[in-house]
């Protein structure tokens, strides 16, 4: 795992702070961490990510939560990834690495997906899959996440490129033409638990390369 600051980070810091009810939130966070990280269970997870919202005003400041949560989610993706697909060699799994999406004479250029799987070359992935991590897909973040893809398609059309997200804040129609674009879009929620599925789609794109 490369990701600079990770979900153990915001949870440390937590723990560390001078405020006692910060203090007691992190220790309770550490646990329930811990629990998810053993069991993989998306019940495990998604309690995780609701105390975390819940005590957003203890949390504080709106980028510290926001990274704290979506990072969570991308470690997530990554473990479950990590525990129940075997990984063909050479290819390898990546958290937060820069992948190839460009490159002509001795130009290249990288871009940062938050999960991929492919082949270490230099300081960079060469991506087969690519994953979005998203707590919250809203129009925004899904036209960013399509931006990303489609530069990557352009330069390796065999790339698979999967979205993966917890709640919808966006029309169901705009997910609907998105579609068109990604490979992949699968939804971890109790509601709407698409893990298997996308485990399954994962297994089935690595059988290609």
């Amino acid at each position: 795992m490369t990701r600079v600051k990770k979900t153990v980070d915001y949870i440390r810091e937590l723990c560390l702070s001078d405020s006692r009810e910060k203090k007691t939130l992190g220790e309770r966070l550490k646990k329930q961490y811990d629990e998810w990280v053993e069991t993989l269970s998306l019940e495990d997870f998604l309690a995780f990510l609701d105390a975390v919202k819940e005590n957003k005003a203890e949390i504080g400041v709106a980028q510290f939560f926001g990274k704290f949560r979506a990072y969570a989610f991308e470690e997530y993706i990554y473990r479950l990834l990590k525990a129940k697909v075997a990984i063909p060699s050479p290819l390898l799994l990546f958290w937060g690495e820069k992948c190839l999406v460009w490159a002509a004479a001795e130009e290249e250029y990288v871009m940062e997906f938050d999960i991929s799987i492919g082949k270490k070359a230099k300081d960079f992935v060469e991506p087969v899959i690519v994953f979005d991590a998203k707590v919250e897909l809203d129009s925004s973040r899904l036209k960013t996440a399509l931006a990303s893809f489609a530069i990557l398609k352009k330069w390796n059309p065999k790339a698979k490129c999967i979205l993966t997200y917890v709640d919808k804040k966006l029309d169901e129609t705009l997910l609907k033409i998105a579609r068109n674009w990604v490979d992949g879009v699968f939804q971890f929620n109790t509601k709407n638990n698409e893990s298997k599925a996308f485990l399954a789609y994962v297994v089935e794109c690595l059988r290609r390369f």
